[in-house]
């Protein structure tokens, strides 16, 4: 059951919670998520950027709230498959906001750590731009799902790549649309190619879904 809602092309919050990203995951990716209906590499950004961002888990607990008080009046389905492993994932991932770090000291969320099992630096990354490297993740049919390491100044897109991939950053500074983002800011409905900064690099999780 999809609940209807609307959100900014930026998902930018505009009460953004002290201490947390300033640009959100929209509003409607966060309705599918706690409905069930994203696909794994979305469900696994959304995940990631809940660990460091309270706004949007009291979104999702919201959506999931009143999910379940219409489905307490619907008529009785099927469940999905893996379904109870995917909401135990979303509790987890609420229970234990804390990053982790991997084996290089790389501040990385606890759904992305577990679902990675190995060090940054031992991903087979491959030059997609100048500055630009991009380590494919398998496991995520119909979607393209990457982790991304832009040297400083580099674009965190490839030429011909989608502009409707979203994205989360892990580490670095990054600026698009005359606005900065931080790490577990989501890059989504960006018009320009976000850009590390000039003084810093960046790592990301990027994700397509068009692929």
């Amino acid at each position: 059951m999809k609940i209807p809602t609307t959100a900014s092309p930026l998902a930018a919050d505009p009460a953004p919670c002290a201490g947390g990203p300033h640009a959100h995951v929209p509003a409607a990716m966060i309705s599918d998520y706690a409905a069930g209906l994203l696909p794994p590499g979305l469900s696994l950004l959304v995940a990631s950027h809940f660990t460091s961002c309270p706004c949007c888990r009291a979104k999702a607990a919201r959506f999931e709230a009143l999910g379940g008080a219409l489905l307490a009046e619907a008529d009785p389905v099927a469940p999905a498959p893996r379904c109870l492993e995917a909401a135990l994932a979303r509790i987890e991932a609420a229970e234990r906001a804390e990053p982790c770090f991997d084996a290089d000291g790389w501040p990385l969320p606890r759904p992305l750590c577990r679902r990675l099992e190995r060090p940054i630096r031992e991903l087979a990354f491959a030059a997609v731009a100048p500055g630009l490297e991009a380590s494919r993740l398998d496991g995520f049919p119909g979607e393209c799902v990457t982790i991304r390491r832009a040297a400083a100044g580099a674009p965190l897109r490839g030429p011909g790549e989608s502009g409707g991939a979203t994205g989360l950053l892990l580490s670095g500074t990054a600026l698009a649309a005359a606005m900065t983002f931080g790490p577990g800011d989501c890059l989504a409905g960006l018009a320009d190619v976000p850009r590390a900064a000039e003084t810093v690099p960046c790592l990301c999780l990027m994700v397509d879904s068009a692929a």
